[in-house]
């Protein structure tokens, strides 16, 4: 990761590990690896489902650059609003994930169990 910034998220649950890292702190815009392990196993990378990366073929020349994240992003916002569906956050989902985060900094300050 460059520099010390970039981004990592570990998921250590009862079945196994998910790791989640980007070269940097973006995670939303920057190239993703997702790894996983069972049980106490080493993470190993794994593969993106091919369905994934075949839904938007003419952003295929930017895979593995940031543009590519942000494309893919407006390409499924775009489609949403074509197809009257919503598959990608809108500002609503934005509002309760900061509700959320207030009440970890209220529980963080006062030691206390707070909910959203």
């Amino acid at each position: 990761m460059a520099g010390g910034t970039g981004c990592l998220w570990e998921i250590n649950g009862t079945d196994g590990t998910l790791r989640i890292t980007a070269d940097e702190a973006q995670p939303q815009i920057f190239p993703l690896t997702v790894a996983g392990a069972e049980g106490r196993n080493e993470p190993v990378e794994l593969g993106v489902p091919a369905g994934l990366t075949q839904r938007w073929p003419a952003l295929t020349s930017l895979k593995g650059t940031p543009a590519y994240n942000v494309g893919r992003a407006y390409a499924a916002f775009a489609a949403d609003i074509d197809n009257g569906t919503q598959t990608v956050p809108d500002f609503a989902d934005a509002v309760l994930r900061h509700e959320v985060i207030a009440a970890i900094e209220r529980s963080a300050a006062s030691g206390e169990r707070v909910k959203a």
